[in-house]
């Protein structure tokens, strides 16, 4: 319970406290241990996700070019309108 509560404890410390507090050594070995074991943990998307996930995101990007085309069109005759009545007037 009280290493729980230490560790909420560093979570909460202000960064100011943090920066201040004495690190921790860590060698070598070690170090490369934690990377390995981190390195473990990590999932890997399959070729086909990867290949869907490619072409959801170039269609959305198509249907997107396509609705600031329409976006910008609308707005390119309506300030053309606009400006065709400020000119007759």
């Amino acid at each position: 319970m009280r290493n729980r509560a230490a560790k909420t404890a560093a979570v909460m410390a202000s960064p100011a406290a943090v920066a201040q507090a004495p690190k921790k050594k860590v060698s070598p070995a070690q170090f490369a241990r934690e990377v390995r074991a981190e390195v473990r943990k990590i999932t890997w998307t399959s070729r086909k996700e990867t290949w869907i996930t490619s072409v959801m995101v170039a269609i959305m990007v198509l249907l997107a070019a396509i609705f600031f085309w329409v976006v910008d069109l609308v707005l390119q005759l309506g300030v053309g309108q606009v400006l065709k009545l400020a000119n007759a007037g």
